[in-house]
């Protein structure tokens, strides 16, 4: 089957223009999104499939400015694998989430290569470099970065753009897709409190414009929208098993996107029940 196309939302913001990519549901409907400056631009996450990942630097160079820098926000694949398309320019994550995805990558090169064939990259490409918390400015532009621990996945970056109330929330917010609830956290908690803890802290943060890993960009107001299906979620969590959770889920939220998110979480809360 051919692969489709990303979808690109521009949004102009004071003197930025955010230019958010989103692949088909295929590629799992994954942001990455493109912070574009009065001189560069930074990107945040790469694809999971290899037609998006490059069709993603393809975009970006038709923007006609250098890419200064690229963050990877997390270790889940679908945010990593377009590494590939990158390894010409200075790419960042937190040390614990390169350390994390030289732990899981071969599994998980496994296991969507099963799905995916030879879309997907057949090796490990890591961020170059590590990031620490902390304000950094761009093209005099500031960024701030904050490490979460023990949301969606056990540790995840997150950007604040401070002058333009803009939050680069990626896996922390999704848009009416599933999320993804059964990361296995090194704690041995599941995700539900943490991430809880984490929206409930940005969301003081008065932000007019959120930019999800899944899903349109958004406003404030889906801050509530992710607590809500969070805290629903943990119930049925706890009064479902392997043969139905997803049918439960999916009774709850039967508006939300992407059966597959559901999938993966069930294979990860009931592994005794595959």
């Amino acid at each position: 089957m051919d692969e489709g196309k990303i979808n690109v939302n521009r949004i102009g913001r004071n003197n930025v223009t955010i230019h958010c990519c989103s692949s088909p549901d295929d590629g799992e409907g994954v942001n990455a999104q493109i912070i574009e400056t009065t001189k560069s631009l930074v990107i945040v996450d790469t694809m999971l499939l290899r037609p998006y990942a490059q069709q993603l630097r393809d975009y970006a160079r038709r923007l006609g400015k250098p890419i200064n820098r690229v963050f990877i926000t997390h270790a889940h694949p679908d945010h990593w694998f377009g590494l590939e398309y990158f390894q010409d320019v200075d790419t960042f994550a937190l040390d614990e989430t390169i350390e994390e995805i030289q732990l899981v990558a071969k599994a998980s090169m496994d296991f969507h290569t099963k799905e995916h064939g030879d879309k997907i990259a057949d090796r490990v490409y890591l961020p170059a470099h590590s990031v620490a918390e902390g304000e950094i400015l761009i093209d005099g532009m500031t960024f701030n970065l904050h490490k979460i621990v023990n949301a969606e996945d056990s540790w995840m970056l997150v950007i604040d753009l401070p002058k333009e109330k803009t939050l680069i929330a990626q896996d922390l917010v999704y848009n009416k897709y599933h999320l993804f609830v059964g990361q296995p956290l090194a704690n041995g908690a599941l995700c539900f409190d943490g991430w809880l803890r984490a929206l409930e802290q940005f969301k003081a943060g008065g932000y007019e414009l959120l930019l999800p890993g899944h899903g349109m960009p958004g406003d404030g107001s889906l801050f509530d929208d992710n607590m809500k299906y969070l805290r629903t979620m943990r119930e049925i969590v706890r009064n479902s098993n392997g043969e139905n959770f997803i049918q439960n889920a999916l009774k709850a939220f039967p508006e939300y996107r992407l059966k597959l998110m559901l999938e993966l979480s069930a294979f990860f809360l009931y592994p005794v029940q595959r």
